[in-house]
């Protein structure tokens, strides 16, 4: 039985039909059968070719770097003034050498990342290299601002050591009478100069050394922490190398050590940049050395 219509009907039918027609292309979702919330929201985060775990983040390569300078080297330079009018001049400069035996136990696996596959011989000495190369030019920088910048009357540099000096010791009117006045000799400008020259040096050798690593194609991977924790003494029966080196490693840095204490006692405690860059030169080598002795196979924990 024939149907009457309109004669603009059809067009708008047709309209109808196509408005649908694109609105379920567009949102292909609404025609398909209803799905669990993980399966049609919670795609896979990152799949990883051949069953590789994902990619650990930069930063945390960078974390990983500035925990162990802190460590190895910047809880010594805060700790080093506590100490200095206790021990004769030889013994504290021992304290180069007790960093050196902090910066071996915590190189040592397990790590919270490391690149894989594992770099060759060659290849971990240019990335560590890389990695502590810029400890020398931070040293050097932050001497010559301490001489310089922050020694002229007026400048903007001694301004700001100054307003530190008068924040620090209205912390120390808070301490106990007994400690106030040591706490109020404490050179806190150059620890705090000296940490952050430490910090910038990490962050800058970590992204070095990564960006060697990326170019010959490796990959940053977490580390899967073990149920427990292996002790000091695990820690060296599995790797005695690495801790009978430190020794002759830091023999020479220990010597500069005591020369340049000496020197800048009588300098009033300035030291010329260059013997400060001298100085964190030998520490850096014997880095280097050291933290190419390690368990077999080859750790890439830098």
């Amino acid at each position: 039985m024939p149907v009457w219509r309109h004669p603009g009907a059809a067009p708008a039918w047709r309209n109808a039909m196509a408005v649908c027609a694109t609105q379920a292309a567009m949102n292909p979702l609404s025609i398909r059968p209803a799905q669990p919330p993980a399966q049609a929201t919670m795609p896979d985060p990152g799949p990883q070719p051949g069953g590789l775990p994902p990619n650990a983040p930069l930063w945390r390569h960078v974390a990983q770097g500035a925990w162990i300078t802190l460590g190895a080297f910047s809880l010594p330079t805060m700790l080093s003034p506590c100490v200095k009018g206790l021990l004769s001049p030889r013994a504290f400069a021992l304290r180069t050498l007790l960093g050196g035996f902090i910066y071996i136990d915590m190189i040592q696996p397990p790590q919270q990342v490391r690149f894989a596959p594992a770099p060759t011989i060659d290849q971990e000495i240019v990335a560590l290299t890389l990695g502590m190369t810029p400890y020398i030019a931070a040293f050097y920088a932050q001497a010559r601002l301490a001489n310089g910048w922050c020694s002229r009357d007026g400048s903007s540099g001694a301004q700001m050591a100054a307003a530190s000096q008068r924040f620090w010791q209205r912390l120390c009117g808070f301490l106990p009478v007994r400690l106030a006045p040591a706490a109020r000799g404490y050179p806190i400008n150059f620890v705090l100069a000296r940490v952050t020259a430490q910090m910038l040096a990490v962050s800058a050798g970590s992204l070095m050394s990564a960006c060697f690593h990326h170019a010959r194609g490796a990959r940053l991977e977490p580390v899967a922490r073990p149920a427990g924790m292996p002790s000091l003494r695990q820690r060296i029966e599995a790797n005695p190398a690495a801790y009978l080196a430190c020794g002759p490693a830091f023999a020479s840095s220990v010597w500069m050590t005591l020369r340049l204490d000496r020197a800048a006692a009588r300098a009033g405690g300035a030291l010329p940049p260059a013997l400060v860059a001298l100085l964190a030169s030998h520490v850096v080598a014997a880095c280097i050395a050291t933290a190419l002795i390690h368990p077999r196979p080859l750790a890439a924990h830098h």
